[in-house]
């Protein structure tokens, strides 16, 4: 009994001391990006029923979730995104409300991963959703939001990566795979594994056709600047996919007047999600970190399965990827703040808590010792990297500290100043 008592599940995490510091501080500069774009922010609980996240039309695939039961016998989840909550909140308790309506949200979400290679199981993520327009402009402002976040956290060598869903799927909608080899398919073009993907095209040679397969071929290869958009129209025919290629091509030029367009950058072979993204798909990524810091795109589907049919566009930014970078990258410095300890002795105690309480109006860190001795004190004051310990030596008259160089000076309580350099 209590083997694992002192550890924790794998992919799971402690935030301790500047690191929670630094996660809180992310999470509050984006909600400030929200807030002043006209986001309103919602949360969800914890667990949800499993049939929230049951259906066809779902990025999560089931056995990622964590499933327990209520005392009933139904099956709950540790919720593995914030999506799929707000389509079911917007169904229910929101679908009298004007439209678009333009929602946020900050939460850890959950998600099994059996082979772990440094992922984590518990992530926070942030995010936004556009619920209510199909207008290029909702995709363009989700996309923007998205990049003014990004630069709002000092990170500055990121690409966002646009691809289009519809592109894929006009090519390959006349090609009679089953579901089997279109999932090896997708998962070779989505990894850019372009020999696996010729041998695998080159076998299925007379079910899909000569120019299916040289069009499918190149797919790992489109990406790149604008130019590859024009470079990929010259290549098919299908109307859905060259529908699919003005609507990325559109995006970018809005993008690129207001100026963020050197932020972009394009992949026509994206299609992790494929079946869950109904247009505008993206990825943003930096040098340091080796998965996506931040994904979205349209999905214009989701919400008619909780029965409102409704067009929505969102990204997720998960912020434990977005700490690594930040670290990695050496951006985030601890804000450094006065840090001052007051001792006394027990006839002094509500003397030193007026003290503590004017210093801390002040704004300053300022906490009682909870020594007994003077020396103590100290000692611990020294330890724990405090700038300044008062002491009360009488009513009238206080000892200060400083500790960084080691001065000491009486001083009358009432003359006392706190100093901010």
């Amino acid at each position: 009994m209590g083997k694992w008592k002192r550890y924790i599940p794998e992919g799971m995490k402690d935030i301790l001391f500047e690191e929670c510091e630094m996660k809180l501080e992310i999470e509050k500069t984006l909600r400030k990006i929200y807030k002043y774009n006209g986001f309103s922010e919602i949360t969800s609980p914890t667990l949800e029923f499993y049939d929230v996240f049951n259906s066809s039309n779902q990025p999560i695939a089931q056995e990622k979730m964590y499933k327990l039961f209520d005392n009933s016998g139904r099956i709950l989840v540790l919720k593995p995104d914030m999506t799929t909550p707000i389509a079911r909140i917007i169904s229910t308790k929101l679908k009298e409300s004007v439209y678009p309506i333009k929602l946020c949200y900050t939460s850890n979400i959950f998600r099994i991963t059996e082979d772990l290679n440094g992922k984590m199981s518990e992530i926070t993520q942030s995010g936004i959703e556009v619920i209510g327009s199909k207008n290029l402009k909702s995709d363009a402002e989700v996309i923007i939001t998205a990049i003014r976040a990004l630069l709002s956290l000092g990170i500055r060598n990121f690409k966002i990566e646009l691809g289009q869903a519809d592109f894929f799927k006009g090519l390959v909608e006349n090609i009679e795979f089953d579901d089997e080899e279109m999932e090896k398919l997708k998962r070779l073009i989505e990894n850019k594994s372009y020999v696996t993907l010729c041998n695998f095209l080159e076998d299925k040679k007379c079910e899909i056709g000569e120019g299916n397969i040289n069009i499918l071929k190149k797919l790992p290869l489109l990406f790149g600047d604008v130019e590859i958009i024009d470079k990929a129209r010259q290549l098919t025919k299908n109307e859905k996919s060259l529908k699919a290629l003005d609507n990325v091509y559109k995006i970018y030029n809005i993008i690129d007047e207001i100026g963020l367009s050197s932020y972009i950058s394009i992949d026509l072979g994206m299609i992790q999600n494929i079946d869950y993204y109904t247009g505008i798909i993206f990825k943003a990524y930096v040098d340091e970190v080796g998965e996506d810091i931040l994904s979205g795109g349209r999905y214009d589907n989701l919400i008619k399965e909780f029965g409102l049919d409704l067009p929505a566009t969102g990204f997720a930014i998960n912020v434990d990827n977005i700490m690594m970078t930040l670290k990695r990258q050496k951006i985030f410095k601890p804000k450094k703040e006065k840090r001052v300890l007051v001792y006394c002795k027990e006839n002094y105690l509500k003397k030193a808590y007026e003290l503590v309480n004017k210093i801390q109006d002040m704004k300053v860190v300022c906490e009682i010792s909870l020594f007994d001795d003077e020396e103590k004190s100290l000692q611990y004051g020294v330890k724990r990297n405090m700038d300044e310990m008062i002491t009360f030596t009488s009513e009238e008259e206080i000892r200060l500290y400083k500790l960084k160089d080691g001065e000491v000076k009486n001083i009358n309580f009432k003359d006392f100043k706190i100093e901010f350099n």
